[in-house]
Formats: C-alpha cells, structure tokens, sequence
C-alpha cells in the first residue's frame, strides 16, 4: 500500500510540474506573439496557427508523458 502512495505522490508531483511546464511555454509563446504582432492579417493567422499547434504537441507530449509513466508503474499498481 505504501508502494500505491508513493507512486500517486510522484506521479501528481511530475503531472502537476509538466502542466507548469507546458502553461509556462504558452505563455511564453503567447507573450512573444503579441510583442511581434504585425497588421497584416495573413501573418496574424499563420502565427494563430503556430501557437495552436505549439499548444497541441505540449498537449500531446504531456498526455504520452502521463501515459508512460502510468504503463511504466502498471505492475506496482495490483
């Protein structure tokens, strides 16, 4: 049991740390969109698109991220 309870502290420790991560990127990247924001609406568009795909691939590493982890620990959890 102690086993169970230490794996859920880790695994909340290293989901809350990537979340931090990945909110700390996007504004970063939201940040540094609206300091180079050029009126032309075509470069606004591509640079919604990059942000948006920046925040999916965050979205996606942190699923795989959680998703090893939980497979990595899988036998400790029966």
């Amino acid at each position: 049991m102690q086993h169970l309870r230490t794996f859920r502290a880790r695994l909340e420790r290293l989901v809350l740390t990537l979340a931090l991560i990945a909110t700390t990127a996007l504004d970063h990247c939201l940040s540094r969109a609206r300091r180079i924001r050029v009126d032309d609406h075509g470069s606004e568009s591509t640079e919604k698109a990059v942000l948006t795909a920046i925040g999916l691939t965050i979205a996606l590493g942190l699923a795989g991220a959680i998703a090893a982890v939980v497979s990595k620990y899988q036998g400790q959890l029966h």
